[in-house]
Formats: structure tokens, sequence, C-alpha cells
């Protein structure tokens, strides 16, 4: 019933039974075609029509890729999920192979040898289950699935082989910035990424960088001072929202030459990583870019803007998930006390 016909150094298996759909999938050994055809005729065997074609972990990490594309403005870090899977668990992997014990012995190897955190661990396994479950959707799994990798998320989590990030405090001082922004302005290596304007624009904006880095220009209201934020971090499901430009972060975007449809057309990864160079190079020890959206949600609260207003502004939802972000300085309430 199953046929191997091998091409430019892969193996192709063909499955053939009559009254059934021809299976076929292309793998790079011989074992490894041989094991997917055995488990494709036990599956008709079974009587499992549906279930026939087993996908491999990286046809679901390229049908959950294909889906973040359309839905999802992350970019690189997509795929750098998708690339810790098929590296972890093996891009040729069935489906049908992995289970809890597999998942574990993947999530303690990236903790021991990788020396990531259980945060860490925890993006990749929820990146495994959002492909299983747009597998699910599409009608390419069955959803018996959906299931089976909720419960090895609660064990994993339970085995402290996942958790959810420390909530961190740090804040630059004002020296720092001060720093970074005279260091930027006069370095000309670090014109091209236009970081002077970034920094300033992340802290006043209060804006992730990957929402910076995906502003538009017709998103941009001047009159109204707003601009759109598209697909903006939701628990549930991303939604566009209008955003007031706070601060001089309108004066930073009215600077910006116009040389496309985005204001601030630059990778996310390379800001990133020539953030921290920049501050290593000034000496200047754990501080991310996203502190710098952590300080400008803590200096709203400083100046007296209510919790409802600076969720406007930062795009959360309660304040469960805004107060870590706030780090009043008790200098800061004692001046307000007197001058009320």
């Amino acid at each position: 019933m199953a046929s191997f016909q091998k091409r430019q150094g892969a193996w192709r298996a063909i499955v053939r039974k009559k009254g059934h759909p021809s299976q076929s999938k292309t793998f790079s050994t011989k074992a490894r075609a041989q094991k997917w055809a055995r488990q494709v005729e036990g599956l008709i065997e079974a009587g499992l029509i549906g279930e026939g074609n087993i996908p491999t972990i990286d046809d679901l990490c390229r049908w959950h890729l294909a889906h973040l594309e359309r839905t999802s403005n992350r970019g690189r870090k997509n795929q750098t999920g998708a690339n810790n899977i098929k590296r972890g668990l093996g891009a040729e992997t069935l489906i049908t192979e992995i289970n809890y014990l597999k998942l574990q012995v993947f999530c303690e190897t990236r903790i021991k040898v990788d020396g990531v955190k259980p945060s860490t661990t925890l993006l990749d396994v929820l990146f495994l289950s959002g492909a299983i479950t747009t597998a699910v959707v599409e009608g390419r799994l069955h959803s018996d699935y959906k299931t089976k990798v909720s419960g090895w998320l609660s064990g994993l989590k339970r085995a402290g082989l996942t958790g959810n990030p420390e909530d961190r405090e740090r804040r630059p001082s004002n020296e720092e910035l001060e720093l970074l922004l005279v260091h930027t302005q006069h370095n000309r290596a670090l014109r091209t990424i236009r970081y002077h304007d970034i920094i300033r624009f992340a802290v006043d904006s209060c804006m992730r960088l990957d929402e910076i880095c995906s502003l538009r220009w017709s998103d941009f209201d001047a009159k109204s001072g707003t601009i759109v934020v598209r697909l903006r971090k939701h628990p549930v499901n991303k939604t566009d929202q209008v955003v007031p430009l706070m601060g001089k972060s309108q004066a930073i975007i009215e600077a910006q030459p116009r040389a496309g449809e985005k204001i601030f057309p630059f990778n996310t990864d390379s800001v990133s990583n020539g953030f921290r160079r920049v501050c290593n190079h000034l000496g200047i020890e754990n501080l991310h870019f996203h502190d710098l959206r952590h300080e400008g949600i803590s200096r709203l609260f400083e100046r007296g803007y209510q919790i409802q207003e600076v969720a406007i502004v930062s795009g959360h939802r309660d304040w469960k998930s805004l107060k870590r972000y706030v780090n009043l300085k008790p200098g800061e309430l004692v001046k307000r006390e007197r001058a009320a």
C-alpha cells in the first residue's frame, strides 16, 4: 500500500488505498518516510480517514506562521517561536509523536542547556499550542489535540518548567536617559536608525517597540493629536486603538522624514539589539528598551493622571496588568502634596 521514491536526496512516501484519497509527504530520510507511512496506514485501517495526512511540526509551524502573518504584527518574534519548536522537537517529527514527556524534555533542555527561564519556555510551548489550534480551526487536525495540549501546558506549569515572567521594576534614571540621548544624537553611526528620536518617543508615547515600528503616516491625525495603533496587544483579540500622543511625541513624529508608509521604518530586532549595544558602551546595566515604556507610564501617574486616563495611552485593560509598570517616586508625591 505504501511506496517510496528518492528524489534529490529526499524520500517521498506515498500511501494509496482503494476508496481513500492518496496521501504523500517528503522526508529527509527513508526511515522517517516509512514511519509516517505506517502511521497513515494504521489510521486508515482504524477508519480515521480525516487524519490520514499526519502533519509534522514543520507543517504546523508553517500553517501557523501564515495565519499570524494575516493577524499579527510581531514579525520575527513569531518566527523565533517557530524556530525554537522545530529545533527542539524536530521539524520532521509527526504530531502523533508529541506527548507530555517530549515537551518535558524540550523544556528541561531549554532551561538547563540554553539557559533560558521558564517564562521563555512558556512562550515556546504557547507557540506550539497556537499552531495546534490553528490546524484544528483550519480542519487539518482533529480537535482532540486541543484538549491534549491543554493538559500538557498544565503539567509543565505544575512541574515548574514554564512560568510567567518576573515583574521588572527597572526605570532609567535621569542621568542614564541624558547619557543615551546625548550619545545617540552626536554619534553618526547611530543615525541610520534614529535612536535619539525613538528613545524620546518611547518614553513620551508609552508604546511598545513593535507598535512604534508599525506606526503609519496614514493613521496619524495631527489636528486631533492622535494616532491609530494597529493590532494592539490584547489578552484575547488584538484590536486597533486610537491613542493620544502625549508629551513631545507628536512633535517627534512631525520631525520624521516621509520616506515611506511607516513613520519609524525600522526592524524591531535591529532597534532592540542596537539599544543594548549602546547601553553596554555607556556602562548602563540591565536596561531593556521596554523599560522606556515603563518609565513613560510611571511619569503619567506622577503627573497626576488617573488609571483610566493612563490606560487610554498604554492600552492596558485593567489595574492588575497596569500596576506592574507603576513605580511612583516618593519624592514626586511629596511635591504634589506640598503644591496642593
